[in-house]
């Protein structure tokens, strides 16, 4: 999908979002030292990059069907204990039993078939493996993007009646329940969830307004595709929402995400 294939974009788009959740799901996902982990829909590399900086004895393989972002990714992180191929989710191009633990970051939303995803995972995980997998809460948890959308629906209900694609949230594994019970469908045994929580700080409104103009992903371009007028009402409204009606300054955004991990019989 074009949406998705500008790395650097999406950098500045969600990518410091991943950034922050990446070390709290490291740590939740129970790994260990010595351990060969597939990142599973890698992207820019951010999930890799966290885990070989949390321990010494790792090797990562990252996998990601956007050749633009497998190149990234190779270019943006050199440490030998890192590597990325491009695959499918779906499909995962590995034998059975090859890791010690496979992590999905941020990804279930985008698959067509996250139970699919969450079979695979498990099959090339060895028995005994951990499979974990994270998710933001889309009802709650991320302001970032439900204050934009409440301004464009103030600004133009229109407009947010046509982008239903662009505001889509497919998955419905935006809660632990619900995570939980995909790994439990895949087969994966014990299962548990937590809720993730991270502080995204802005240097100004302009730091968080000019990468819903990336056309990085479906709702920065929907974003860039507003009629001028209309994305100039959108843009007032929205800084209104996240910092009043005075000067410019800095603020923060609080995010949660949803996280399950099981293991692999």
């Amino acid at each position: 999908m074009a949406a998705f294939s500008k790395p650097e974009a999406y950098g500045r788009w969600m990518g410091r979002w991943s950034e922050r959740l990446a070390p709290g799901f490291g740590r939740f996902s129970g790994l260990a030292e010595g351990c060969r982990v597939l990142d599973v829909g890698a992207g820019t590399g951010v999930l890799g990059a966290t885990i070989v900086q949390l321990f010494n004895q790792v090797e990562v393989v990252g996998v990601e069907p956007s050749v633009e972002y497998v190149a990234y990714a190779r270019a943006a992180h050199l440490d030998p204990r890192l590597s990325f191929y491009v695959g499918d989710a779906q499909a995962l191009p590995f034998a059975d039993n090859s890791f010690d633990a496979s992590l999905a970051l941020l990804i279930l939303q985008e698959l067509p078939d996250a139970a699919v995803a969450a079979g695979e995972m498990r099959r090339v995980t060895r028995p005994g493996g951990i499979v974990a997998a994270c998710q933001w809460d889309f009802r709650d948890g991320m302001p970032m993007t439900s204050l934009f959308w409440q301004a464009v629906q103030e600004v133009s209900p229109e407009a947010v009646a046509q982008a239903a694609a662009a505001r889509r949230t497919p998955s419905g594994y935006s809660d632990r329940e619900a995570l939980a019970q995909l790994w439990s469908e895949a087969g994966l045994q014990s299962p548990e969830t937590s809720r993730l929580e991270i502080t995204m700080e802005f240097a100004s409104f302009d730091d968080y307004w000019t990468p819903f103009l990336s056309n990085a992903t479906p709702t920065s371009s929907f974003a860039g595709t507003l009629p001028p007028a209309v994305r100039q009402t959108v843009t007032g409204t929205l800084r209104e929402k996240l910092i009043g009606s005075g000067p410019d300054r800095p603020f923060a955004l609080n995010a949660a995400a949803v996280a399950v991990r099981g293991i692999a019989p």
